[in-house]
This record gives structure tokens, C-alpha cells and sequence, in this order.
């Protein structure tokens, strides 16, 4: 890996076929108006990096409503209307992922509604369905003679996960995934898994994606590409396998002046009937406006954060979690988070219900909660790195220009 150019391998291999990835899209907040209004412009000067691409891959981060209504659950329900569509387009995606907390916040009906819009525009899908084989069908396409599984799965937030004769996203089920990989090693030139999960704001991945995508890359796709926590995290080649823990926010608003949550990073990988060739990492940052690539001292400096979020995976890749169940333990994170659920009795119950189920049976907060909690009482909370430990709270305070 060559740190200061982000990149690895060849990425400019003659004959190789670009694959390029991006994290979260979603029309909301000042966004949802931006992107009716100006749905190439958005794109500013990553479009034409997504236009030299061979094929484009988003997460599409919500669902259009149709006749549905909005769900129960602990955080909010997003969604986009066909007009937002031709933002979709202007990109030039031909493949969207559904493994995601947002593609059922309106119900089975939004679901079929999005996916009926996405067969329109040609744009195929997976990591989402009507029932658990729907779900988890892998997604095989051609592109010049190259063959290319895609799988995806997510934590099954606010209990989304498909069941057998239910509707739900493809969920966590490592093992399952596993398999997945050995069959489409099969007959795939290329493999790549495509995860939704972990801390949302963490700098640092937590222990059950480190252990899960480890698991997968015993697997050998040829590539781990993750999001879901809306900030960038590092990544790591495991058994040869490079796996990037979360890619950011896309385009996806969020009402902050927090800075690494207005960062994130494309990924393009350059393949071909051998498979993996290299892989080239773009960051951009998000305005009020939409995204553009960061360039000299900014890029720079991108370049080495990405590489200090990396470090951990060089020895025990659990110690920047550490830093985060301190920084958050200390910082009154848990008593505001219960503060929150607990307000809505009096005002909302079914509210308070959604925000305390949520928080008891997804992976993000179970996995943060216990932890932290035990560490506490064991009076280990404080046995952190510093290191870790003062990137998570430059993660949890730093804000634009420095403020």
C-alpha cells in the first residue's frame, strides 16, 4: 500500500476493467432539494471520475414511499420521490446496493415501489427482498467478458432482517456469506462483498466487523468494502484481501460541522479476468452543495488520517475500539443516548419502545453497550491507548476550519 497515494497493486493496469465504489446516497435534509434541483451538478467534480468508470456501484440509502407508510423504529425514516431519480441517473450508476438500515423505513410497500423504479432506470440490486432467499441472492453481472458476484449483507437494524417468508434485508450472517463467496469463487472472475454495519461516528471499526470480514476474507473475494458508520474508517489486507471498513458518508446530509463526518472516500478497483489488479482511493468532501475531490493539502491530510485509522490492523486490531468505549464512556455519550429513549414515555411511547428496541438487539449498539459496560465495571475502561483513545474524541469534536 502506498499510503501518501492512497492506492496499491496496478490500479492503472492496461486492459483492466474500473469498478467504482461509493458509500451512502440518500435526497435529504438540504440535500433533498439540491439534488431535484441539480441532479448533475451535485456530483460537482467527482462526476467526471464516475463517468471514466467501466461500471459504478452506490449504497442507496432509503426507499421511495409509494403506498407505504413510515415504520416504527429508533432512528429516522428516510426516503426519496422519483424525481430524485435523475440524480441517480446523472451519476451513471448501474448497481445499488440494498443492504441497509433505510430500504424498509416505509414498509414492504416502499420496498417494491424502489425496486420497481430501479428496474425503470436499469439499475440492478441486491442485499434486499421480499423473503430471506430474495435477500441474500448474490448478484452476478457481466462487463466485457468479465464475470462479477456481488453480496451483501447488514445488521438488520430495528429487526429488518428478512425471514424466510417475511421481507427484511440480507442479514448479518457471516457464515452464510461465507458460503456465498466459495460459490461464486466458482464461477466469478471477480468477488466482492459489500457489508453495512458497525459504530456510526467511531473512528475505529468494533470487533464483531473486524472478526466478520476477517472470516469472509478467509473466503478470498477479491475485495471487503464497507459502510455505515458516516465516517471514514481504515482498512487492512487480510490474507491478502484488502477490506475497507467503511468508505463515509456519500451523498448524505447530515445537519453537522463535525468535519470527518463531511469526508469520505471513493474506491476503484481495476480488475480483470485474473481478478484483482489494484485499487486507487479517492476522498471528497460534502458541502451544502454536494461532494468534491479533495486536492493538495486537504488530500494530503486525508492521506494521513487514513493511514493512522490503518495502524491498528498492524497489531492488535481490537485497541482502537478501546479508545472509543472510553472516549464515549467518559464523555456522558451513554447516559444522553438512555436520556433520549427514556423522554419519549411521556410524549411518545411506541417511540420509546422503537428507540430501546433498537438499542437491544442490533449488533451497532449491543456491541458498544456491553463492552463498554463491562469494561467499566471491571475498571478497565481507562486501559486504552491514548492514541486511540484522543482520534476518537478528534472523531466526536473536531469540526470545519477547526472551530
Amino acid at each position: 500500500m502506498d499510503w501518501d497515494l492512497m492506492r496499491a497493486g496496478n490500479p492503472a493496469a492496461a486492459g483492466s476493467r474500473k469498478l467504482i465504489f461509493a458509500a451512502d446516497w440518500a435526497p435529504i435534509r438540504r440535500f433533498e432539494p439540491v439534488m431535484a434541483d441539480d441532479p448533475v451538478g451535485c456530483y460537482g467534480d467527482v462526476l467526471p471520475l464516475l463517468q471514466s468508470a467501466d461500471l459504478r456501484i452506490v449504497n442507496f440509502e432509503c426507499t421511495l414511499q409509494g403506498d407505504g407508510l413510515p415504520v416504527r423504529k429508533g432512528g429516522p425514516n428516510l426516503s426519496a420521490a422519483e424525481k430524485h431519480l435523475e440524480c441517480l441517473k446523472a451519476g451513471r450508476f448501474e448497481i445499488a446496493s440494498l443492504a441497509n438500515n433505510h430500504i424498509f423505513d416505509y414498509g414492504p410497500a416502499g420496498f417494491q415501489a424502489t425496486v420497481r423504479a430501479l428496474d425503470r432506470l436499469s439499475i440492478r440490486y441486491f442485499g434486499a427482498g421480499m423473503n430471506l432467499s430474495e435477500a441474500q441472492k448474490p448478484l452476478t453481472v457481466e462487463l466485457d467478458g468479465l464475470r462479477i458476484g456481488f453480496c451483501g449483507f447488514t445488521e438488520g437494524h430495528d429487526l429488518s432482517g428478512a425471514g424466510e417468508n417475511t421481507p427484511g434485508v440480507a442479514p448479518w450472517t457471516p457464515e452464510q456469506v461465507c458460503r456465498q463467496v466459495a460459490e461464486l469463487r466458482k464461477s466469478c472472475d471477480l468477488v466482492l462483498v459489500i457489508p453495512h454495519g458497525g459504530i456510526e461516528f467511531s473512528a475505529w471499526p468494533a470487533p464483531y466487523c473486524i472478526d466478520a470480514y476477517r472470516r469472509i476474507a478467509e473466503m478470498k473475494p477479491d475485495a471487503i468494502i464497507a459502510h455505515h458508520p458516516h465516517v471514514p474508517q481504515g482498512m487492512e489486507f487480510y490474507h491478502g484481501v484488502p477490506i475497507f471498513y467503511s468508505l463515509g458518508n456519500f451523498l448524505f446530509y447530515q445537519e453537522t460541522r463535525l468535519i470527518h463526518r463531511k469526508h469520505g472516500f471513493l474506491v476503484e478497483l481495476s480488475a480483470g479476468k485474473d481478478g484483482l489488479r489494484g485499487f486507487q482511493l479517492h476522498p471528497y468532501g460534502i458541502n451544502d452543495c454536494g461532494v468534491h475531490l479533495l486536492k493538495d493539502d486537504e488530500k494530503t491530510a486525508f492521506a494521513l488520517l487514513f493511514k493512522e485509522l490503518s495502524r491498528p490492523f498492524a497489531g492488535d486490531p481490537y485497541e482502537g475500539y478501546y479508545g472509543t468505549l472510553k472516549e464515549r464512556w467518559h464523555s456522558g455519550y451513554a447516559a444522553g443516548e438512555f436520556r433520549k429513549a427514556v423522554k419519549f414515555f411521556d410524549t411518545d411511547p411506541m417511540k420509546a419502545a422503537a428507540l430501546f428496541r433498537n438499542r437491544m438487539t442490533t449488533l451497532q449498539h449491543t456491541e458498544l453497550w456491553i463492552p463498554m459496560f463491562d469494561r467499566a465495571v471491571r475498571g478497565m475502561i481507562d486501559d486504552a491507548p491514548e492514541w486511540s483513545t484522543a482520534m476518537e474524541h478528534e472523531f466526536m469534536s473536531a469540526e470545519i476550519g477547526g472551530a
